[in-house]
């Protein structure tokens, strides 16, 4: 019934550790046409699952067996929710006359697992099995995406259930909606009279495939965008009214965008730290919030106008009532003006970009990497300096071609991210982007790319240390200060040779694109080393550095 459901629910692809709590499960899956991938830690598994969600659109799907299973997937979960990615686990749990008992690997799951998904329940009715999965799909996809869980204990899972009293409702609709029409003809009102409005696209406009509708509103009305979250991509870094990335530390026009603009239209993304809590914005600017989310609507800053609806229905909403109200001309000025501070703002990165000084400065890597990549390549990222880094100068040509954990920071998402990037596009290359600290986080799951023949390429920012953590110790404490953030150096290349793949070290600017191409000329899962210097801080670092004060993040920008 599991494995029945799973494939109505169209799921291609289930991600996992066999466990003995859900062996009738795996046993079902020998008989379907579902490919398991079995992973060598349950976090890596959801993170799979998460990465999947964040292609598709559609939830992916973990299998977790009971008690310490559970557990370990526990960070997947948590990374999925804070950015909203579609997920559905299934965990493993103690027969139902077990519970109290002290049975093997008994804890109370749902108690632990609900503050962190949008949905639970535990199955104790065999016959609802093939419903709730239906369910759970449904309110992973619905609305608001996000993880949920479903929890289907062992002696429910291998009882016999006659057919005729199987309950099965099916697939559920999933209804989309746009915004109120008064609302809708506001927000163009106050764009009409904005000198110097901004568009920035999120994660939602993405899941909702708003790509065609951003674009001709972007087009049509002549309003500057950027971009954030899965919404990276979703115009064209090239297009000549999107100006990349709404990073506030990133070189070009972020900064004077967000601080200047008078009118901000926000399309599927969230007020939150990537936007100093919404203290990055001009103190006088009226923030038009369009969200899938009514809660979203006056977090961390009043919304003057909201809009409640699916991205690409309220786009083509906004299309539809701007025509002949919002013109391009009217904003030339201002995207001419933005234009140059963005010119001004590369020339300024320039000495970074072309650095040739030894140990290797991290943005030239960054940005090795970026050249190197065409776009049509995908790019995992993982790290804490090092997403930082990569985030600065990345460019993005299409969505979903780029994953990255988001707001809850999570290290270890690299090598899942890229196993399930080339799971999803084979025969594309596919590249991750990693700190040294990052990859010890899940570094056994090169065996399983190794094991699936996944030619996929990891470059490691070696800079032999927490680099994030440690530059924050020293700018809050001073340099002499720091404390268990040294890592020392490890030759990560001859460890995937040891287990089969190809390994590279760096240690020279002009190494990097050379040995970049042998990586992926070598077929196999491989890793590239590459030493970094140590003590360049990011702006990241500062950051962290701010956490707790009382003046927050106020200095950063």
């Amino acid at each position: 019934m599991v494995v029945k459901a799973l494939q109505k629910e169209g799921a291609s692809h289930i991600f996992s550790i066999s466990g003995g709590h859900l062996a009738p499960i795996y046993d079902a899956i020998i008989d379907s046409d579902l490919n398991l991938e079995h992973t060598r830690h349950e976090q890596a598994a959801v993170m799979m699952a998460d990465a999947w969600g964040r292609l598709s659109g559609q939830p992916g799907v973990a299998l977790v067996t009971a008690g310490p299973g559970f557990t370990n997937a526990i960070t997947g979960v948590a990374n999925a929710r804070m950015a909203n990615v579609p997920v559905v686990i299934i965990g493993g749990a103690v027969p139902t006359d077990m519970v109290g008992r002290l049975d093997l690997q008994e804890i109370p799951q749902i108690e632990v697992i609900a503050p962190l998904v949008k949905w639970s329940r535990r199955v104790v009715n065999p016959a609802a099995i093939m419903d709730a999965i239906h369910e759970a799909f449904h309110h992973a996809r619905s609305g608001n995406p996000g993880p949920v869980y479903l929890e289907i204990p062992a002696d429910i899972l291998g009882t016999m259930v006659d057919e005729g009293a199987i309950k099965d409702c099916g697939n559920r609709p999933i209804l989309k909606g746009g915004g109120d029409l008064d609302s809708i003809k506001a927000a163009v009102d106050l764009l009409a009279q904005a000198s110097k409005p901004i568009l920035i696209a999120g994660s939602g406009s993405w899941f909702a495939r708003a790509t065609d509708n951003l674009v001709k509103f972007v087009e049509q009305s002549g309003i500057p965008a950027f971009t954030t979250g899965m919404g990276k991509g979703v115009i064209s870094d090239h297009h000549p009214l999107c100006f990349g990335p709404g990073f506030a530390v990133r070189p070009g026009a972020a900064l004077p965008a967000l601080v200047q603009a008078d009118v901000v239209l926000l399309i599927a993304t969230r007020i939150s730290l990537f936007f100093a809590h919404g203290n990055i914005f001009n103190p006088a600017a009226k923030i038009i919030m369009a969200n899938i989310d009514p809660d979203e609507m006056g977090r961390n800053r009043e919304t003057a106008i909201g809009i409640v609806g699916d991205a690409k229905i309220v786009l083509g909403q906004l299309l539809e009532a701007s025509q002949g109200k919002l013109r391009p001309e009217k904003y030339q000025g201002w995207v001419s003006a933005l234009k140059k501070l963005e010119e001004a703002g590369l020339a300024n990165f320039k000495p970074q970009l072309e650095s040739d000084q030894v140990p290797i400065h991290p943005v030239r890597l960054c940005s090795e990497l970026d050249k190197f990549l065409t776009e049509d390549d995908y790019l995992a990222v993982d790290g804490g300096d090092t997403s930082v880094w990569i985030n600065m100068v990345r460019t993005y040509h299409k969505p979903g071609h780029t994953l990255e954990s988001g707001l809850f920071g999570c290290l270890g998402v690299g090598l899942p991210y890229g196993s399930a990037l080339q799971l999803a596009h084979p025969g594309s290359r596919v590249a991750v982007m990693v700190g040294d600290g990052a990859v010890g986080f899940n570094f056994m799951e090169f065996h399983t790319m190794i094991r699936l023949g996944l030619p996929v390429v990891v470059v490691v920012n070696n800079d032999q240390a927490w680099g994030m953590v440690r530059h924050s110790q020293m700018l809050r404490y001073g340099n002499h200060r720091t404390i268990g953030v040294d890592l020392g150096y490890v030759p990560y290349h001859k460890m995937v040779e040891a287990l089969g793949g190809y390994g590279e070290e760096v240690t020279k600017p002009d190494q990097i694109r050379p040995a970049l191409e042998r990586a992926f000329a070598s077929k196999k899962t491989a890793l590239v080393n590459v030493l970094t210097e140590r003590d360049i801080i990011s702006p990241g670092s500062h950051a962290l550095a701010a956490i707790g004060k009382k003046d927050g993040l106020a200095g950063v920008y």
